[in-house]
């Protein structure tokens, strides 16, 4: 039996859902249909890794239980995987076999991680941490395991291997660049993170990168592309992720490294549109909850009469593990002036950069109470005068 739907989305992630919530601000009656790979409807993707060492009910990952859906009238079709597009007639084929015609598609489709081209034997101990279903096994795995190995030390990674640490194993985390999360931090404030982590017993290898990981059956081991080697019982990979373009591949929908679109979140093709981190915009594929948040918003506007164009937000990053709290906003690569605050008895090391007199980035460590309104600062480029004015204690280095 087909069906047809004014409003077709595939894909349940957020993008999805802040797009339902746009469509029925504007269209209050007319269908609307998700479709869902997972057995789950819309969770909090960035809260698993936190999760890895804490007991957990799908519910308590929800963004929004069934009644949400169907107060909005939105019928939700989990567990079935969209095969196929036909842009022609304007449907899709599910792997079952049914048709579902649509007036207007949204393309949620997600990202898979990335895992490096590694030299290895063995299937088992091998991880990334994408999914409930991912959660479930890594959680399982783990129990049996005293050594785990995080390869890539970015945001999700130092994340995950604090949450391992909780679990009382040894933690190594390998990462390529010379200091950690270098687009986020300087490398003195990123030496300051390296020794809290360590302080906290996670092993750190910078400079590093991973040549086999060894093992016949199941991990044992990781070779180092420096010759050393690491014994570990499991690795779980966290770097980065690439665009699901399997369902546009053999389609006239434009993409590159994820599904093009423009300002307005619609594709080459006037009633089809993609958002979240199978999107690429001005050339950029973002994989930020945050981004496809707000593409999202975009794209349901615009499917159903309104008018809203998406631009790229000023990028931010929080981290709290542990005893360890930063935040970091804009460009802190180009500046031509430095400001910074010392507070060294109490740990408290923030950084102001400025480009023509206007506050463009900053870096907070140790005490992050007034991220918001250093966010506000750099989204505003706020005056560097003002901004000394209303935060004593910053001197120019």
């Amino acid at each position: 039996m087909n069906e047809k739907y004014k409003y077709l989305i595939i894909g349940n992630g957020i993008s999805c859902l802040s797009a339902i919530r746009e469509i029925r601000k504007n269209d209050k009656e007319e269908t609307i249909a998700v479709i869902s790979k997972e057995p789950y409807l819309t969770y909090y993707r960035i809260k698993l890794t936190e999760c890895i060492s804490k007991d957990f009910k799908d519910e308590e990952l929800l963004v929004n239980k069934q009644e949400w859906y169907d107060e909005k009238k939105v019928k939700v079709v989990l567990n079935k995987i969209a095969k196929k597009i036909n842009v022609t007639e304007s449907s899709i084929e599910l792997d079952d076999g049914m048709k579902i015609f649509y007036e207007k598609l949204l393309l949620t489709v997600g990202s898979s991680p990335f895992f490096p081209p590694i030299i290895r034997k063995c299937e088992d101990g091998i991880f990334a941490l994408r999914t409930i279903e991912d959660l479930r096994h890594i959680k399982e795995y783990f129990n049996h395991c005293k050594s785990i190995t995080v390869i890539g030390g970015g945001l999700l990674g130092l994340e995950a291997a604090w949450s391992i640490k909780n679990l009382q194993k040894e933690v190594n985390v390998i990462e390529f660049s010379p200091f950690l999360l270098p687009n986020q931090l300087d490398e003195e404030i990123s030496r300051k993170l390296e020794r809290k982590l360590f302080d906290m017993g996670i092993n750190i290898y910078l400079n590093s990168s991973c040549e086999e990981i060894l093992g016949e059956d199941e991990v044992n081991g990781i070779k180092l592309k420096n010759n050393g080697e690491i014994h570990t019982d499991a690795v779980l990979f966290s770097t980065g992720v690439r665009s699901n373009l399997g369902l546009v591949r053999e389609t006239d929908i434009d993409f590159d490294r994820g599904i093009k679109v423009d300002s307005h979140m619609r594709t080459n093709l006037k009633n089809i549109y993609a958002a979240g981190d199978a999107a690429q915009v001005d050339g950029k594929v973002l994989a930020l909850w945050s981004a496809g948040n707000e593409q999202g918003k975009v794209a349901g506007a615009n499917m159903s009469g309104g008018e809203r164009e998406y631009t790229s937000a000023i990028p931010y990053t929080t981290l709290e593990i542990g005893d360890v709290s930063l935040f970091s906003a804009g460009n802190i690569k180009i500046y031509d002036d430095l400001y910074e605050f010392r507070d060294e008895n109490n740990g408290i090391h923030h950084k102001l950069f400025s480009c023509d007199g206007k506050i463009t980035g900053v870096i907070l460590f140790g005490d992050i109470k007034g991220m918001n309104k250093f966010r506000k600062a750099v989204i505003d480029k706020e005056d560097v005068k003002k901004c000394l004015e209303d935060n004593v204690g910053f001197r120019k280095i």
